[in-house]
């Protein structure tokens, strides 16, 4: 009977470990259908090693330092090199009102057409001249008021909205 209960816990120790090697095996995939293999100084994801894994990272991470470089660049170049001349002729595209959208700006900066004007007086500041009240409450409240495209798009989502009138250039 000894004998018998002996040779039964081997065979079942056998089983189990084919079983175990079985599903470690080549091929073998868990439940979210990855391989993955850690034991005896081994690691590995997907038949990947840790050295893959690095090297995939580093090559995605140039990708990202590279588009962000390129972000930066056009972003720089949007908020140093502003074309009022290009600003207005986009509100009026977008909005309408161009021949509006030019006299109001050529009246609120005395001819200059400069974005950064301000008035000391009343506080109102760009291209068209905003007061600060009055900016916050355009959609483009969160950029600055001396970025040209935005003025102009200010000033023309208000004629749009039927604010026109809130200027003292007509």
């Amino acid at each position: 009977m000894e004998g018998r209960r002996h040779a039964v816990m081997i065979l079942t120790a056998t089983a189990t470990a084919a079983l175990v090697c079985a599903a470690a095996g080549a091929g073998a995939r868990g439940a979210d259908g990855h391989h993955r293999t850690v034991g005896f100084g081994q690691t590995a994801f997907d038949f990947a090693g840790p050295e893959k894994w690095a090297a995939r990272y580093r090559r995605e991470h140039r990708k990202v330092v590279a588009l962000r470089h390129e972000l930066r660049a056009t972003r720089r170049l949007m908020l140093h090199r502003p074309q009022v001349r290009e600003a207005v002729n986009l509100a009026a595209t977008v909005y309408g009102f161009g021949s509006t959208l030019w006299r109001k700006a050529n009246c609120e900066t005395g001819g200059t057409f400069s974005p950064t004007s301000y008035n000391s007086s009343s506080g109102a500041s760009g291209l068209f001249q905003f007061l600060p009240s009055t900016w916050r409450s355009t959609p483009f409240g969160s950029f600055s008021v001396w970025s040209p495209y935005a003025n102009a798009l200010a000033a023309g989502w208000m004629h749009q909205a039927g604010r026109g009138g809130e200027w003292v250039c007509r």
